[in-house]
């Protein structure tokens, strides 16, 4: 054989040996003209990043929405109800007041059933104050005869009711809770004194 055809067939084995590494080594082409590392740099690091910012900021939202205020109603104020030397809570009790009763004439009750006997008065108001607490500040304290005293009030109407009304115009109805300085009953006529009978040491419209 040629000793020339020998090396010029060595040379091109060698060079196409050459020539096949270097496509394997430094190509990097994946196929689809696309750079392979910037592909899955794109898809590990941008894109991740990007969602779990998304999902920080739900959170915060979520939060903000649950706190909500919620109003509470609030009623009127309760006053006093004057029952003889005492007082009661115009909206949680009446006062008693026992006629026929020496020992006990006024008692505060919670029930209008202890307050049911033969000559009981139930009274629950002795001013406009009371009216207001009980959600109605527009009505007057009245008290409407009916009962016949004994004792030194014997002959005198006796109230049979002491309570709230829109106007004490009835022909029993007399105004409770005046004030004697200033005269302010409702009626011009009537006078404003401390009852000795109709409600025993209440101011009264007469």
């Amino acid at each position: 054989m040629n000793r020339f055809f020998v090396l010029t067939a060595l040379a091109l084995s060698a060079s196409a040996c050459s020539g096949t590494s270097d496509v394997n080594l430094n190509n990097t082409d994946s196929g689809d003209g696309q750079d392979a590392a910037v592909v899955v740099d794109a898809s590990v690091q941008d894109v991740t990043t990007q969602d779990v910012t998304v999902i920080e900021d739900a959170h915060v939202v979520d939060s903000k929405v649950v706190d909500v205020a919620v109003d509470t109603y609030v009623g009127p104020a309760d006053s006093k109800i004057q029952c003889g030397t005492g007082s009661c809570s115009a909206q949680k009790e009446i006062c008693c007041w026992h006629q026929g009763s020496t020992l006990k004439p006024y008692e505060c009750v919670s029930n209008p059933s202890s307050c049911a006997g033969t000559y009981d008065v139930t009274v629950t108001c002795s001013s406009q104050d009371n009216c207001a607490s009980q959600g109605n500040p527009s009505y007057t304290c009245c008290a409407t005869g009916g009962n016949y005293g004994s004792g030194s009030c014997y002959g005198y109407d006796i109230a049979s009711v002491v309570a709230c009304k829109a106007t004490c115009t009835g022909t029993d109805d007399s105004q409770i809770g005046c004030d004697v300085k200033t005269q302010n009953c409702a009626d011009s006529l009537q006078t404003c004194m401390v009852s000795k009978c109709t409600d025993p040491g209440v101011p009264i419209c007469l």
